[in-house]
């Protein structure tokens, strides 16, 4: 006998997509989500903002530091996230307002970002493409008084502006807002997936 599960599996994803989608819609109504076959492995999901696309992976994970970019220390950690004890399905609908927080909420970049990028890319210093901590360091001196955990929040926004065009402040931000807007929104999440008949009561 042929297995249904695939078959099974395949229905209840779309199913699932178009929940995502109606959600989505009710914050942005120009906005599509996507499952996506390319995503890393640590990605659970990643936003297109010049075309209003939100792509999602078909794996959801689960622990506390669940995304990746080599910045997980940043997301979902503290106990916010980990009172929610979340069941997968949900997991889907938190990433997604994650992604939709990074269309909602701007990265406020600091004006000397763009100054200290071109001085970095016309200075000779190059080891194969990577800069180090140390050199950063000596561009962005720590400030008189500042914490040494607020000093190192600065290094670690600057570098991850350099490499990926947004700050960690920013995407902490965005996981805040997402973590509070589901907590809003996890009632009605339930009750969409309890009609559509991906949760049993």
């Amino acid at each position: 006998m042929e297995n249904p599960r695939p078959k099974y599996q395949s229905k209840r994803m779309k199913t699932l997509l178009r929940l995502l989608n109606e959600f989505a819609k009710s914050y942005i109504p120009s906005l599509s989500v996507r499952f996506g076959d390319d995503l890393t492995s640590r990605a659970s999901g990643q936003a297109d903002l010049n075309k209003n696309l939100i792509y999602l992976s078909r794996r959801q994970a689960m622990n506390a530091d669940a995304i990746g970019l080599g910045l997980s220390y940043a997301y979902r950690i503290g106990s916010k996230y980990k009172r929610m004890k979340l069941i997968y399905d949900e997991m889907y609908f938190l990433t997604l307002l994650h992604e939709i927080g990074h269309f909602k909420i701007k990265d406020r970049i600091p004006k000397n970002y763009a100054r200290l990028k071109k001085e970095i890319v016309d200075s000779d210093f190059s080891h194969d493409h990577l800069i180090e901590l140390s050199y950063i360091e000596s561009r962005i001196k720590r400030r008189a008084g500042e914490r040494e955990n607020e000093w190192k929040l600065r290094l670690a926004d600057f570098m991850s502006w350099l490499t990926i065009d947004e700050t960690i402040s920013h995407h902490m931000k965005v996981e805040d807002w997402a973590i509070d807007e589901f907590e809003r929104k996890r009632k009605a999440i339930t009750k969409s997936l309890l009609e559509a008949g991906l949760l049993t009561a």
